[in-house]
């Protein structure tokens, strides 16, 4: 709206505007904005300020109502104070995650009686306390992460608040497979034996994964997002922690049960058992076994006798039959160990058992019943051309449905999405969309601005504002603000020669600025020099539209910046939106960045780690194609590509190559053929990986509760991480692998530890 000779913009401070057809005034507007400014000048002022925000929000979220008004507000620690209430929440949260995962580790540390005892718990290789070093290994290395760097003075963002839980899944996941790798050492050994053992095939595996996600995490550091430089930086510190104490703490601890349980003490109060209260006795054992020797041993040479060649020798049965036979020490035929491995015909033929368990401990007669069945039942099922069939069928399915969620990705942080829904400012982002759609103003600085004398100064000057007019996210003439086009309506009005001269120019133009009605802002728009009275700087304001959507913010924001490259006089420009939108414009190359520098990092580490070079080219085919399952997933199931789904991506990366290279680093050093050392390969760290993926799944679904966006984009990307990990560790990988020849993965002998 105008004057003869003062501009009166209300783009600003009306929305949803309907205008009459005839003469395109205004005939309703359905929401207007008012602002207050508050003077921030001092400290005490800047108190009063703030405890006047304060007080105003007080009284318009308790006291105030109205039925024909609503209202929505925010002030300047609004912000703030919702990532602060996000925050809040996460306590309450952690607690009740911290303690269930506690409790399913508690549940998963007791071990039941293997045979030749009868059911029941097994209270000597049972380790709750080994579970409860586990836990405290968790909280010890945040502690630790956090205080570190807070002692730096390095400061904390509120989105570090989702570490913890990392931590947590990270530090179970590897007690699991230390667990697991400890059962599967022989119990007749000492302590330091064991340990040594354990940790010749644990220690490389954790330090697969603990290595890859500090290295995920440090690569995130380099990003141009000072959050999630801030996040990353946290984590990486943190995961290094952790890593150090599960070599030291936590090992320590598993030596101190494993000493325990070589005493034959009680898993809980430590004093002694004795034999006879726990197991039956010596003798009976030793009698049991040799009648299960005599009812098998002679079938299964049988079997062995019609697998072999016509070229097999008597010497060479003689040899099988004497490597057959069992030990006056009762020690079972099967378990590792030189003799076994020298038999020539035993890959050959059908096994002396059902199924030859990997994974046994000589002091006793099998394995735990969940390894039996993962032995016996899962993995030859999952090995049958059937199965083997499916898998694929459904593998191209699922990377099908995921390639379609990433070339249909959604970029944007909405900035409702930083507080919870319920928050007062959610409300407020939501009605500022009115006048995101049309009256926004973009300030337009002239830095260098020309002589307006000559005319073909002025000239290039209107050919600026033009260009800025003519966008699809501006309104065009009628919403620009410039004291050049007013003061040239102004001459026309009064049918002025539009002269070049100084009286026009300099005499006149000045005392049009300080004498008209728009004077005050004027006055704000422009700056001179006290001694020459020359213009070294002003502004003028064009009026945007079609910004509502974060696309359409980036978008608009890089649209706009490309014109002020391109015109003379130092253009510069802003809106104050336009930090949302620098991060729509960082966000997608700096993710593609920190994914492929990270996958780059992952391989490299799988390869050095893992003994066999083609193991570890498909263990980068598995990070790829988790991390395009976790991406495609994530979109379809409504999580756009923003800072907060980039630290997530960034922390599936490494989650990927935990699931990936645990069971593939299983298969390289088993034995056997390729079906066998996958059948292998679950039995020894199959249950390990289930464990992790479920208790990290089960210790981040209470965040699902949580109405707020940050929140449940975390909870969505890791349970979509840790459910797609862990049906390729279990289910897609071993397909995979059973499919090559042993001979592709050039595994060097010295590889095959259990």
């Amino acid at each position: 709206m105008n004057s003869q000779d003062t501009p009166v913009y209300l783009g600003t401070t009306l929305g949803d505007v309907q205008l009459y057809k005839t003469n395109h005034t205004v005939h309703e507007a359905k929401i207007t904005q008012l602002f207050y400014f508050l003077k921030q000048e001092d400290d005490i002022v800047a108190r009063y300020s703030s405890d006047l925000s304060y007080a105003v929000e007080k009284f318009l979220l308790s006291v105030y109502s109205s039925n024909l008004i609503t209202i929505s507000f925010a002030h300047y620690q609004s912000l703030q104070d919702g990532l602060d209430e996000n925050a809040d929440r996460f306590v309450p949260n952690f607690v009740v995650s911290f303690t269930s995962l506690s409790l399913y580790a508690l549940i998963f540390s007791f071990c039941l009686r293997r045979a030749p005892a009868k059911g029941g718990l097994d209270f000597i290789r049972s380790k709750p306390w080994l579970a409860v070093a586990g836990l405290t290994t968790t909280l010890m290395s945040i502690t630790s992460g956090f205080g570190f760097l807070m002692i730096l003075g390095y400061n904390y963002n509120v989105i570090n608040t989702i570490i913890p839980f990392l931590i947590i899944a990270i530090g179970i996941d590897d007690m699991f497979i230390m667990v697991a790798c400890w059962e599967q050492t022989n119990a007749n050994n000492g302590v330091i034996e064991r340990m040594q053992a354990t940790l010749a095939h644990a220690g490389v595996a954790i330090t697969i994964t603990n290595i890859t996600d500090i290295l995920s995490f440090a690569i995130g550091c380099i990003t141009d997002l000072p959050g999630i430089q801030l996040f990353c930086l946290y984590a990486c510190v943190s995961v290094a922690f952790c890593y150090v104490y599960q070599l030291t703490f936590f090992c320590g601890a598993l030596a101190i049960t494993g000493n325990a349980e070589h005493q034959r003490r009680h898993c809980v109060f430590l004093y002694r058992i004795a034999e006879d209260k726990y197991l039956p006795s010596t003798v009976e054992a030793k009698s049991e076994e040799r009648s299960k020797s005599q009812r098998v041993y002679p079938e299964n040479l049988k079997q062995y006798h019609r697998t072999c060649t016509k070229s097999n020798s008597l010497s060479d049965f003689s040899d099988i039959a004497s490597n057959l036979s069992t030990s006056s020490s009762g020690s079972n035929i099967l378990s590792p160990s030189k003799s076994c491995q020298s038999l020539p015909s035993v890959s050959l033929g059908v096994p002396t058992m059902p199924y030859a368990h990997t994974v046994q401990n000589t002091a006793h007669s099998e394995p735990s019943m969940i390894i039996k069945w993962i032995g016996e039942k899962f993995g030859p099922f999952l090995l049958r051309d059937s199965m083997r069939a499916l898998a694929t069928f459904v593998f191209l399915i699922y990377l099908s449905i995921a390639l379609y969620g990433c070339v249909n990705f959604r970029e944007g942080l909405n900035p409702g999405n930083l507080v919870t829904n319920d928050h007062y400012i959610a409300r407020y982002f939501e009605d500022i969309k009115f006048f995101w759609k049309a009256g926004p103003q973009l300030h337009v600085a002239v830095l260098q601005p020309p002589n307006l004398i000559m005319k073909e100064n002025r000239d290039a000057l209107m050919a600026v504002v033009s260009s800025f007019e003519n966008t699809p996210y501006t309104m065009g003439r009628e919403g620009t603000v410039f004291f050049l086009l007013e003061y040239l309506n102004y001459l026309e009005q009064l049918n002025a020669e539009v002269e070049d001269t100084d009286r026009i120019w300099k005499t006149k133009l000045k005392s049009w600025l300080k004498y008209t009605g728009g004077s005050s802002q004027w006055d704000c728009d422009i700056r001179t020099n006290e001694t020459t009275g020359e213009f070294t700087a002003y502004r003028f304001q064009i009026a945007l539209q079609n910004i509502i959507e974060p696309n359409q913010h980036k978008l608009a924001a890089k649209t706009l910046r490309e014109i002020a490259d391109r015109q003379p006089f130092h253009i510069e420009i802003y809106y104050e939106a336009f930090p949302f939108a620098d991060q729509y414009l960082i966000i997608l190359p700096a993710t593609i960045q920190n994914v492929g520098i990270s996958l780059l990092c992952m391989t490299v580490v799988s390869i050095l780690l893992v003994p066999s070079l083609p193991s570890g080219v498909i263990i980068f085919i598995s990070i790829v194609s988790i991390n395009i399952g976790v991406f495609g997933y994530m979109t379809l199931w409504g999580v756009n590509l923003d800072a907060v789904s980039m630290i997530s991506i960034i922390m599936s990366i490494g989650f990927a190559v935990d699931l990936s290279a645990h069971i593939i680093y299983a298969f390289v050093t088993s034995h056997g053929d390729s079906k066998e050392r996958v059948i292998g390969a679950l039995e020894a760290l199959g249950w390990p990986i289930f464990q992790g993926a479920s208790s990290t799944i089960l210790g981040i679904s209470v965040l699902y509760t949580v109405d707020a966006y940050i929140i449940l984009t975390f909870f969505k990307t890791i349970w979509l991480t840790m459910m797609i990990g862990a049906i390729h560790g279990l289910f897609f990988i071993p397909v995979l692998l059973s499919f090559i020849p042993i001979g592709f993965f050039r595994i060097p002998k010295s590889s095959e530890l259990h």
